[in-house]
């Protein structure tokens, strides 16, 4: 029996549970244990019938190995941050991948993976570790998605595609075969990117355009 933590009791977190119920109902094997949440007002409530179990304190009280864990939040740097707070406690992952989604047997993917249902991930697609593939995106082929990477409800991903660590596609955006998006940047709702975007910026529109640039940390 693999025993799951999810990280982030809000809305995604509880549909990362539903996603790993309906694992456990055709696959068998898997009992969600709980969330972890900062929030305190949240510690000892049932959502949707699972329990938050309290902050990040409540793993000095167990045995880390007998747990596996997902994060669950859709901010890519937020989830990069518990990704990372996960890693120093030797915490392991698991990822939640619908029934209803459709996986090549020639798509590769890396650890804490989320895929919601009717998201397609087609042939030599490499999905990287937490990246996000919600409701019915679609990668087609060759094409490649960077680490932390949040990619929302009815995404679509052209063939040999780049996209960087850290992005957020918003909802319906369009993504034109061959072309890479830039680590950490935006694509807003709907938008439809026909040429390459850099690191770190925010584009909008038909066609995308760029109207912010962010500084890129030291």
């Amino acid at each position: 029996m693999q025993r799951i933590v999810i990280i982030g009791a809000g809305g995604h977190g509880r549909e990362v549970a539903d996603i790993l119920r309906h694992q456990s109902q055709i696959q068998g094997q898997i009992d969600i244990v709980g969330f972890i949440d900062d929030n305190p007002a949240l510690r000892g409530q049932l959502l949707d019938g699972v329990p938050v179990l309290g902050d990040w304190t409540w793993f000095e009280g167990v045995g880390r190995r007998d747990f596996a864990v997902i994060t669950a939040v859709g901010n890519p740097l937020i989830n990069q941050q518990l990704v990372e707070r996960a890693h120093q406690l030797e915490l392991k992952f698991v990822s939640a991948i619908s029934p209803l989604a459709h996986l090549s047997s020639f798509a590769r993917l890396g650890e804490g993976v989320t895929i919601f249902p009717h998201a397609v991930v087609n042939t030599n697609a490499f999905i990287a570790s937490h990246v996000i593939l919600n409701i019915g995106v679609s990668v087609s082929h060759d094409t490649q998605v960077g680490r932390y990477t949040n990619i929302n409800p009815g995404a679509h991903l052209a063939g040999n595609v780049t996209v960087g660590e850290g992005c957020y596609i918003g909802m319906g955006a369009n993504i034109i075969q061959g072309r890479t998006i830039g680590d950490w940047s935006i694509v807003g709702a709907g938008a439809t990117v026909i040429a390459d975007l850099p690191e770190r910026v925010t584009a909008v529109g038909v066609p995308a355009r760029i109207i912010k640039t962010r500084e890129i940390e030291s």
